[in-house]
């Protein structure tokens, strides 16, 4: 108990004793551990985000005037039966005029442009998917020869640039956040490795000392394996409170240009409080012994 006692104690010292290497080792692990929670926190929101793109991307299929009514239901049901399709909604000429003036309600130019004239705007059927991958095969249906006289035009085009430019983005984010932790990782298993070093050394006269009266490795390993251990513990903390600071002041941003995925993310982040502070601490803590562990072989084996 004694000798334990003893370990800790020297761990601690370690850590005081090197003031400025001791900050420099805390500081890079806060933002290797920062930026791995950052970078689960925003994958977060935008798996939460796109499938909230998602649930409003469809495809509309705008219905020549000629087509008859046993036309459009015939392709009405077909589109309805396929195991990709959400569901299949039909919305009339009328309705179509409806929803244009609610939505240029502002522009009175062009409201009354529509005075006095029939109806320009077709009818149409608007698809919604369970996956917008399958929005092309869906698509296809619009192209066959029993329907393409009947469709006008598919939104399918417009809705695929979206689509694409949101997995592009989503895939380059993270790349991005496995990089910077990976980065950040290595810099930091550097830096406490070199921290580490430079405490043995100098007080290598004191380890060749402890060798020749019979310390064991442990006793002479053990408070250089804490000092790296109480950079992970003290960089977790900080990061914790670091990572409850940004999703205070970020999250109505990001809830206002996500449409509510900000309130999701800091719901995820209550939720999983605990798990994300161990996996953290774990993180911080393996680095920190990792370095140290190597950082002793030299002088435990010479």
């Amino acid at each position: 108990m004694i000798t334990l006692w003893r370990v800790i104690k020297a761990g601690f010292v370690n850590f005081i004793r090197n003031g400025v290497l001791s900050f420099a080792s805390t500081t890079i692990m806060v933002l290797t551990l920062l930026s791995l929670s950052v970078f689960l926190i925003v994958n977060v929101a935008l798996t939460t985000g796109i499938q909230a793109i998602q649930e409003k991307i469809d495809i509309s299929a705008y219905i020549e005037d000629k087509a008859t009514e046993s036309q459009v239901v015939e392709l009405q049901n077909e589109l309805a039966g396929l195991s990709e399709v959400r569901s299949v909604k039909y919305v009339s000429k009328d309705e179509a005029l409806t929803r244009y003036r609610e939505q240029n309600a502002n522009n009175k130019k062009l409201l009354e442009s529509l005075e006095g004239i029939e109806n320009p705007l077709p009818a149409s059927l608007e698809v919604k998917v369970y996956d917008p991958s399958k929005l092309e095969q869906v698509n296809k249906i619009f192209e066959t020869d029993n329907y393409k006289p009947i469709v006008r035009k598919v939104s399918y085009k417009e809705n695929k640039i979206v689509i694409d430019k949101l997995f592009r983005a989503t895939e380059f984010i993270k790349k991005v956040g496995i990089f910077a932790t990976t980065a950040f990782a290595l810099i930091a298993i550097i830096i406490v490795f070199n921290t580490i070093r430079i405490a043995i050394f100098s007080q290598r006269d004191d380890i060749e000392i402890m060798k020749l009266v019979g310390a064991t490795n442990w006793f002479i390993r053990g408070p250089f394996v804490l000092e790296g251990a109480l950079y992970g513990i003290i960089a977790t903390i900080i990061s914790m409170i670091a990572l409850a600071a940004i999703l205070y002041y970020t999250g109505p941003s990001i809830s206002g240009y996500f449409g509510g995925v900000g309130s999701d993310v800091t719901s995820y982040l209550y939720k999983n409080v605990v798990l994300i502070f161990f996996v953290q601490l774990g993180i911080g803590i393996f680095i920190g012994v990792v370095s140290s562990w190597l950082a002793l072989r030299k002088y435990l084996k010479s």
